[in-house]
């Protein structure tokens, strides 16, 4: 890219990104007491998608567990999160941890009701060549992305059919998985898009909803965005990153009442990205 282009694109992010309160407002639903009575699981709850969903959440009347690896920063964002949320740490790498983890989780509250898949990892070395992929990078990201989507579902599943609770399960997708899949990250998530409607057919019959969301580029740590940075990018054509925020928003709604007719489907909020614009 020439240094020319380089500078037009500078300035047309800074451009946008200070016009943005006026030229595209972002509207929030208002979503509370839907979730009044509920318990969710939230994977990934720390992160910067699942911890915008547990704060919606708790905005919406639902008690929350948050889960990840790391329990120092799970105590952070629990802080953080307030009220009477809780924190469970569950490895989604290890079969038996998983099993240990799901059950620790039920006893935070007695029950769950909502599951949300949101654990996901990406390449920590190559992200633009399938040449350079190496088994390291495509074991773990396949480990927590699909084994552990996998087995915290069948985990949380048993457990509602056994106690008759018509919950729901909300995997948390990306827009890649309608993009040619050669990297591991993309390859987990259109697995993840299959895995979606699989579960949502063989658990309907005991009354348990699945579906996901799929975002688009969003403004969060694992794409190297900060607090206070431009949300413009070229990902999109409505070029701004997708807000945590917005994806909680609609979160909210999928595991409500309002979700129980969509059954095995993917929500795409992602500017078009995979779907009008093809890439």
């Amino acid at each position: 890219m020439s240094t020319l282009k380089k500078l037009k694109r500078i300035i047309q992010g800074t451009v946008v990104a200070c016009k943005a309160k006026n030229y595209v407002p972002i509207e929030h639903p208002a979503n509370e007491g839907l979730l009044l009575g509920k318990v969710a699981l939230i994977t990934g709850g720390s992160g910067g998608i699942g911890f915008a969903i547990a704060q919606a959440f708790v905005k919406s009347g639902c008690q929350v567990i948050i889960a990840g690896t790391n329990e120092q920063k799970l105590d952070k964002m629990l802080a953080l999160l307030g009220g009477e949320s809780k924190k469970c740490v569950i490895n989604l790498s290890s079969y038996a941890k998983i099993v240990e983890g799901v059950k620790k989780a039920i006893e935070c509250y007695g029950k769950i009701d909502i599951l949300v898949n949101s654990a996901g990892i990406h390449s920590t070395t190559v992200f633009n060549d399938f040449l350079e992929v190496g088994e390291a990078d495509y074991d773990s990201i396949m480990n927590v992305n699909l084994k552990g989507t996998y087995f915290v579902t069948q985990q949380v599943a048993k457990y509602m059919v056994r106690n008759e609770i018509k919950g729901h399960i909300l995997n948390i997708s990306s827009s890649t998985a309608l993009e040619p899949a050669w990297s591991p990250y993309r390859l987990s998530k259109w697995g993840v898009k299959g895995m979606t409607v699989g579960f949502a057919q063989q658990l309907q019959k005991y009354g348990i909803i699945v579906n996901a969301i799929a975002p688009g580029s969003t403004a969060t740590t694992l794409l190297g965005y900060q607090k206070g940075d431009s949300v413009w990018t070229e990902d999109n054509k409505n070029q701004r990153y997708v807000l945590p925020s917005e994806v909680a928003d609609y979160a909210v709604m999928m595991v409500s009442g309002l979700g129980n007719m969509i059954v095995g489907d993917t929500l795409y909020i992602s500017g078009g990205r995979g779907l009008t614009d093809v890439r």
